[in-house]
C-alpha cells in the first residue's frame, strides 16, 4: 500500500488551487481524477458559455445599428455549424491551459481513476481496466466537482441534453425547450433564443436567476421576455415522439427539437463511501463541512469546489481549495486549523442587461431595518447613446451602520456595477463616503450614484456633501 501525506481527489479548480500550495511544502502526495482532466468552467460552464453569449450579443447588436446610420445589416444570417465550430474551438482552447499542469505531473503521482474510502485515511482507486490500488494519506482533500441533475426518466429520452453535452452539438437545433431558469438555463436559453432558436423557457420556482427582489423579478421577467416566452411556476414532464420530445407543463403541451435540463448540478460525493471513513451524512448526503476551514469536522478530510454544494463558481472553488491546502498544510505541521472569512457573496448572470446580486439578498433582510434605493437607467446619457437604457438597481442599506449589506439588479454593464457594489461593501464603506467616491461623466456608473443618492436621502438628517474636504 502506498503512504502519502496528501490525497487530493479531483483535477478542477479547487484541486488545482490546493495541489499548487501542497507541492511547496511536501512531494510526497497524489492526484486521483475520474474521467477527464480540466475545470467544469473551462470545459461546459463558464468559458464556452460566454462565447456563444458574445457570438450571440454581436448579432443581436446588429438590429440597433440601422439608426445610428449602419445600412445593409439585414443580409446577415446565422450559420449554426460556423457558431458552434467557434465555441468548441475556443473552448478547447480554454481546456488546454487548464490540463497542462496535470500534464507535467509523473505518472505514479497522477493517477486517472476513481477514489472511494475503504477507512478513515485509506482510499482504493479502481482504474478503468479493472485493476485497483489502495493509497494511504494522512490528510485528504475531496474535489471531485459536480454533474448536472437528471431526473431518472429523462436519462433514455432522446434530444434531452445537459450542459455537460450542450456545447458537443455539431449545430444549433431550431426549437428548444429550456427547464431551469437558474443561471445557466437563462444565460443559454437567451443567447440561441438571440440566434434565432424558437426559445421557450420553463421554471418551476416563481422567479429566474436566483432573483428574490420583486421589483427586480419583475423587471427580468419584462426584459428577458423580449427574447423569449418565460413560464414561471410550472413544473415540466417529458415523453419521447417520432419527432423530437413533448413537453408537458401546467395546461400547455409543446413539441420541441430538443430539451436543455438546466436543474442545478449535484455534488460527487456520493461515489466515494464516506461512511467508511465514519463520516456521518445528512438526508442530502452530505458531510457537516466548516465553510471557514473547509474540514469535515472532527476529521483529517476537506471538502472544496463544487462538490461542497454551496457556491458553484470557479473563484470561490479556487478560494476554497486554497483554504483547505493551508489547513493541510498546518496539519502536517501538527498546527490547528485556520478559519477564514469568506469574501462579500457575488453572483450573476451575463444574460443582457446583466442579473445579479451582491451580499444579502432582499429576501435576507428585515424590511423595518434597512433603507432602499433604486434607479432604472431610463434617462441616464450613456445607456441612451448604447440603446441600453432599460435596467432595475436596488440597493439595499443598514439603517444604523448606513453601510450597504447587499443589492440586486438587472443592469446594462451590471458586471461591473457588481464588482465595485462588492468591493465597497467588503470594506464596510458607508454610504456618504462612498458618493464621495470619483464617479467619471459620461458612464454607467452615474446610475449607481444617483441609486445611492436615494438611499443617501433616507439615512441621514441632512444631505451629504459628495466632495472631499481638504
Amino acid at each position: 500500500m502506498r503512504q502519502v501525506d496528501v490525497a487530493i481527489v479531483g483535477a478542477g479548480s479547487a484541486g488545482y488551487t490546493a495541489l499548487g500550495l501542497i507541492k511547496q511544502h511536501t512531494d510526497s502526495f497524489v492526484l486521483i481524477n475520474e474521467g477527464w482532466y480540466g475545470t467544469t468552467c473551462a470545459k461546459v460552464g463558464c468559458m464556452p458559455s460566454k462565447v456563444l453569449i458574445q457570438i450571440a450579443d454581436d448579432f443581436d447588436r446588429l438590429k440597433k445599428l440601422p439608426v445610428e446610420g449602419i445600412e445593409g445589416v439585414d443580409q446577415a444570417r446565422v450559420n449554426g455549424e460556423a457558431v458552434m465550430k467557434r465555441v468548441q474551438t475556443m473552448r478547447d482552447g480554454f481546456v488546454e491551459k487548464t490540463i497542462t499542469p496535470w500534464q507535467k505531473l509523473p505518472a505514479d503521482k497522477n493517477l486517472n481513476g476513481r477514489a472511494a474510502f475503504i477507512d478513515t485515511n485509506t482510499l482504493e482507486i479502481t482504474y478503468a481496466d479493472g485493476r485497483t490500488e489502495q493509497v494511504q494519506a494522512k490528510q485528504i482533500i475531496l474535489a471531485p466537482g459536480s454533474r448536472p441533475v437528471l431526473p431518472p426518466l429523462w436519462q433514455d429520452i432522446e434530444g434531452v441534453v445537459t450542459s455537460d453535452t450542450f456545447f458537443e452539438q455539431a449545430s444549433l437545433p431550431k426549437k428548444v425547450a429550456v427547464i431551469g431558469l437558474g443561471v445557466i438555463g437563462l444565460e443559454l436559453g437567451q443567447a440561441i433564443a438571440r440566434l434565432g432558436v424558437e426559445v421557450v423557457g420553463i421554471e418551476m420556482a416563481d422567479t429566474l436567476a436566483g432573483i428574490s427582489d420583486p421589483e427586480v423579478r419583475s423587471k427580468a421577467l419584462e426584459l428577458i421576455g423580449h427574447d423569449f416566452p418565460l413560464y414561471l411556476g410550472q413544473a415540466a414532464q417529458l415523453e419521447s415522439t417520432e419527432n423530437g420530445v413533448k413537453v408537458n407543463f401546467g395546461e400547455q403541451s409543446i413539441e420541441v427539437d430538443q430539451v436543455l435540463a438546466a436543474l442545478g448540478r449535484r455534488p460527487n460525493l456520493d461515489t466515494l463511501k464516506l461512511a467508511n471513513a465514519g463520516i456521518v451524512l445528512n438526508e442530502r448526503g452530505m458531510p457537516d463541512i466548516d465553510l471557514s476551514t473547509m474540514r469535515i469536522k472532527s476529521s483529517n478530510i476537506y471538502v472544496a469546489g463544487d462538490a461542497t454544494g454551496q457556491k458553484a463558481i470557479l473563484h470561490e472553488a479556487a478560494d476554497e481549495g486554497r483554504i483547505a491546502a493551508y489547513n493541510v498544510i498546518q496539519a502536517l505541521q501538527q498546527g490547528e486549523p485556520k478559519h477564514y472569512q469568506a469574501r462579500t457573496e457575488l453572483g450573476m448572470a451575463f444574460t443582457h442587461p446583466n442579473i445579479g446580486f451582491f451580499g444579502k439578498r432582499f429576501v435576507e433582510l428585515d424590511p423595518n431595518h434597512i433603507a432602499i434605493g433604486s434607479y432604472n437607467f431610463n434617462m441616464l446619457g450613456r445607456p441612451r447613446v448604447m440603446q441600453e437604457f432599460e435596467g432595475l438597481i436596488r440597493l439595499y442599506a443598514d439603517k444604523t451602520s448606513k453601510c450597504l449589506v447587499g443589492g440586486e439588479m438587472i443592469a446594462p454593464r451590471g458586471e461591473h456595477l457588481l464588482h465595485q457594489l462588492a468591493w465597497v461593501h467588503q470594506l464596510k464603506v458607508e454610504v456618504a463616503e462612498i458618493l464621495r467616491l470619483p464617479f467619471y461623466h459620461p458612464n454607467i456608473e452615474e446610475g449607481l450614484r444617483v441609486a445611492l443618492r436615494d438611499l443617501a436621502k433616507q439615512l441621514y438628517n441632512e444631505p451629504v456633501e459628495e466632495v472631499v474636504k481638504a
